[in-house]
């Protein structure tokens, strides 16, 4: 009957890792990959080199087999947390948490000469690696990305199972007498170590398949925003330069006649300003998407919106400056296009704009509203679409787009006379208060 061997276990856990270290690293250096991507390469490298020194267990010093190898593994796991977090959530794990590794590297090699025991060093590891797993396998699950979803699953699923069985090792040789060692042949050994092999590889399977997935969402925005820009470039613009010839004809026809030349100027100029607004959105609409959504400050944006625009005596309150949103690097706009409206839509009454927030149970709702004279029932329905309004229709629908890269949903709910009310629908894990500095 064949007996498991765990050098050989090791072995091949050392040779799939190294081959799937070359493999990501072909991938990333060829093909189109996002934040973290390379990370998951170099934590494949560090977990192979680990399983490579376990292997050589007696056949190298104590000191590269047990302390440096099992640190090797953490620090694979660390950047494994680390890249999923660059992936996702598109902010690094802070560079302190690596700094862990060296009371963890001193009690290795305390329970290794000093006192040896198999059973403490087990207990270093699991504590360790196993939150590790866990919260790596959490930050999957909690992401807002739907596309993706049952394969954050899945991924989620074979981060987390080895976790489990580490735990279930890790009591099984605490309550049951033996002597263990790192090569035991017991069921928990064995089965971990098997297991840890089976998930590296669906590991990074996943990983490789979330980055298609987002590579293939984005060629897709890519094409849709293509087609829109295509869209807007040759209809609108020449409709707009169609008008404009018109009154140019009509400038040259009457310059005898002041009165009404400088009227037909009037309107070329702002048909010349119709046109700039547009160029100006699919400019913005252009660069969409394209930068990694990051946490933004909202009293900061709120802030350089206003002081782009001719507020006047107008009063700016945000009720949380602690509030941070994940959203796109252009979620400034959005401000930017609600305050511009309130602005020439106000009725020239506006004496304040404020912007609020509150959690409810499915996330956080944040508020926009000022004091003019509102928005009618019968606008309300369309007023994030392409092309309403009294200019070129684009700045609520560019605020729309902008809001929904990260899942965030916008609404108008004032009543007419009583001003503009927009209501955000912020998802859980896509807000955050963090306190001001002193």
């Amino acid at each position: 009957m064949w007996s498991p061997d765990i050098r050989t276990i090791f072995l091949m856990i050392f040779l799939i890792n190294a081959f799937l270290t070359l493999m990501i690293f072909a991938y990333w250096k060829t093909q189109k990959t996002y934040e973290g991507f390379a990370l998951w390469a170099v934590s494949l490298l560090f977990q192979s080199l680990a399983y490579l020194l376990f292997m050589l267990r007696g056949e190298v010093s104590d000191l590269l087999s047990i302390p440096v190898a099992n640190v090797l593994s953490m620090v694979a796991m660390i950047m494994r947390v680390d890249a999923i977090r660059r992936f996702i959530w598109g902010t690094p794990v802070p560079a302190l948490y690596y700094t862990v590794l060296i009371p963890i590297f001193m009690s290795y090699w305390y329970f290794t000469y000093i006192v040896d025991d198999m059973i403490l060093r087990a207990f270093i590891s699991t504590i360790f690696l196993a939150p590790c797993l866990i919260i790596a396998g959490m930050l999957a699950l909690i992401s807002r990305e739907r596309e993706n979803r049952i394969i954050r699953y899945l991924f989620a699923a074979t981060l987390m199972i080895p976790s489990v069985v580490l735990l279930v090792r890790l009591a099984a040789w605490m309550l049951l007498p033996g002597h263990y060692t790192l090569f035991s042949t017991d069921a928990f050994n064995t089965a971990f170590f098997v297991i840890a092999m089976i998930a590296d590889i669906l590991a990074t399977g996943f990983f490789l398949m979330l980055n298609m997935v987002r590579s293939e969402k984005e060629l897709r925005q890519t094409n849709e925003k293509l087609n829109l820009l295509s869209s807007i470039t040759r209809h609108d613009i020449k409709n707009q330069l169609h008008a404009l010839s018109s009154y140019l004809e009509l400038s040259r026809q009457t310059v005898r006649n002041p009165d009404v030349a400088a009227e037909l100027i009037t309107k070329e100029e702002t048909i010349a300003d119709t046109i700039a607004r547009q160029l100006s959105f699919t400019k913005d609409y252009e660069d969409m998407g394209i930068a990694a959504p990051a946490w933004q400050n909202v009293d900061g944006i709120v802030r350089q919106a206003a002081a782009s625009l001719p507020m006047k005596d107008i009063r700016v309150t945000v009720d949380r400056p602690d509030l941070e949103v994940f959203a796109d690097p252009l979620f400034g706009r959005v401000f930017y296009n609600l305050m511009d409206n309130a602005l020439k839509y106000g009725g020239g009454k506006i004496t304040g704009i404020g912007i609020t927030a509150h959690e409810t149970g499915e996330g956080l709702t944040m508020v926009f509203e000022d004091d003019g004279i509102g928005i009618a029932n019968e606008d309300k329905m369309h007023l994030f679409e392409r092309g309403f309004g009294k200019n070129t229709g684009l700045g609520l629908f560019l605020s729309r787009e902008i809001l929904a890269i990260t899942g965030i949903a916008i609404r108008e709910t004032g009543n007419p006379g009583r001003g503009a009310r927009f209501e955000m629908s912020v998802p859980k894990g896509g807000y955050r208060f963090v306190p001001a500095r002193q």
